[in-house]
């Protein structure tokens, strides 16, 4: 790697002098005990790329040209024959919460980034949209001397923050960003999906089909907005089944590419259904919509109807409490083995439906949240610490909970004194990211608020141990 070298900046002669002073020259191995070194001596500025407030990657790459994203304007009190080292942060937030490391060259002062190891990283971090998104940066600096490395300022500090569009290489297919749901000629309905349409490319489509419709012929494509919009020449924009007008509820579809008009399947099955499009892949599939998933495991015997149930508002995207064990469990669709189960695939975060995949974990048993989106297979367990009350009415009003106990994880109670006016919520983790609301006798996600029972002191009992949750308020 090419370093900008203090030896070339006559700026540093004083710094060297002192330093030299030493009986060595040679900078220490970095640890955690040793002092931080200051920063007041270095000062940088935005590169040509940050400065004109944009840089498209694949353009670059092209070029076969570095993308220049900081200028150092000053480098002084170093110690002696160090040279400076960035090596830059990404995210696609201001305040970092997730982020990707990019390395760079120093070359006369300037800071630069090669625009193939940039790309990696904008894909790791942002998601594979091809579209412009806006790029925070910033920057660690090192004083590096052979193999000895100091972090200027300390593990924490960064210089040079500032964002900039980036646009990275474009996708190698195209993906719309919503699709529809095409019957006997006639659109009729658009499928749901969620998150970014590149990153989750998989649609789905609750239907409810009767006999008669099924009777009288029901032949299906999915249609991209593009084709339904008038674009009828774009590619990639029609799908279905890869044999035409097949009786399947499950396949490969084609899609008009090269001139090709895709048909039409045609489906033969009456009743509630899911129609699931991965228009990545090119598959689809009919499964049958279902009200709950069962959480067997670990923490119940393995037993489907000894474990908590996850509710729906939507069929696709699942939520609910769950006992959970760190010997495991799984995610079933039915109150046994013979359908759907959803197991390990061995990515974070991700679920499969291989019969053969292994069980998820946990790290403690315990009352988890779990969410479950079984249209582009993710999931996600939050562990509960603990389950309060909050509002107007309570002791703590909006600002701080009241906590209830629990014996068993599902039922919680407390001795809660309430005011004659307000309202209430139920709440976990001493946080909104999981609340509970509404109806007393069918409490939902994020539900409205409850009105008081009355001024007094109310026992105040939670039920989770079966759907719905429910709230009882009893004067004592």
């Amino acid at each position: 790697m090419k370093k900008f070298s203090i030896m070339l900046m006559a700026a540093l002669a004083f710094g060297f002098t002192a330093c030299e002073d030493d009986d060595t020259n040679a900078l220490p191995q970095s640890n955690p005990q040793e002092p931080l070194m200051t920063v007041e001596g270095v000062s940088v500025a935005p590169g040509i790329a940050v400065t004109e407030g944009a840089t498209d990657l694949l353009a670059t790459a092209t070029a076969s040209e570095k993308i220049a994203v900081l200028q150092v304007v000053e480098a002084v009190n170093l110690p002696a024959n160090a040279e400076l080292e960035f090596v830059m942060q990404i995210s696609k937030s201001e305040d970092y919460s997730t982020s990707q490391e990019v390395a760079t060259v120093v070359t006369d002062n300037v800071v630069y980034v090669d625009p193939i190891e940039w790309q990696a990283a904008h894909l790791a971090e942002m998601g594979k949209n091809p579209k412009a998104q806006t790029t925070y940066l910033r920057f660690a600096a090192y004083a590096v001397n052979g193999t000895s490395s100091v972090r200027l300022g300390g593990p924490d500090y960064y210089i040079g923050q500032s964002s900039l569009s980036v646009t990275p290489y474009p996708a190698e297919i195209f993906i719309d960003e919503a699709y529809y749901l095409e019957v006997n000629g006639e659109v009729v309905e658009q499928f749901g999906h969620s998150g970014d349409v590149y990153d989750n490319p998989v649609f789905v489509l609750k239907l409810d089909v009767s006999v008669d419709e099924v009777m009288n012929g029901w032949e299906w494509r999915v249609l991209a907005k593009s084709y339904v919009d008038g674009n009828t020449e774009k590619e990639r924009t029609v799908f279905a089944p890869a044999d035409d007008f097949v009786e399947s509820t499950e396949g490969d579809l084609v899609t008009n590419v090269e001139g090709v008009e895709p048909q039409a399947g045609i489906l033969v099955q009456d009743g509630l259904m899911l129609l699931t499009v991965n228009v990545e892949t090119l598959s689809f599939a009919f499964t049958s919509a279902v009200e709950n998933l069962y959480t067997p495991g670990d923490a119940n015997g393995w037993n489907q109807t000894a474990s908590q149930m996850l509710y729906t508002n939507d069929y696709v995207n699942y939520m609910g409490y769950a006992v959970l064990a760190p010997g495991g469990f799984k995610f079933t669709n039915a109150p046994d083995w013979n359908h759907t189960n959803y197991g390990d695939s061995g990515e974070a975060g991700m679920l499969s439906t291989d019969g053969g995949a292994g069980n998820l974990t946990v790290p403690e048993k315990g009352l988890y949240w779990c969410s479950v989106d079984i249209g582009a297979l993710t999931y996600s367990t939050t562990q509960v610490v603990s389950i309060g009350v909050i509002g107007d009415a309570t002791p703590g009003g909006w600002d701080a909970d009241t906590d209830l106990t629990s014996e068993d994880f599902l039922v919680w109670k407390g001795t809660v004194a309430l005011k004659g006016s307000g309202e209430l919520k139920f709440r976990a983790n001493d946080g909104w990211d999981i609340n509970l609301g509404g109806d007393v006798n069918n409490l939902s996600a994020g539900g409205a608020n409850i009105p008081t029972p009355g001024e007094g002191n109310w026992e105040v009992t939670l039920d989770l141990s079966k759907l719905p949750y429910s709230c009882t308020f009893t004067k004592k």
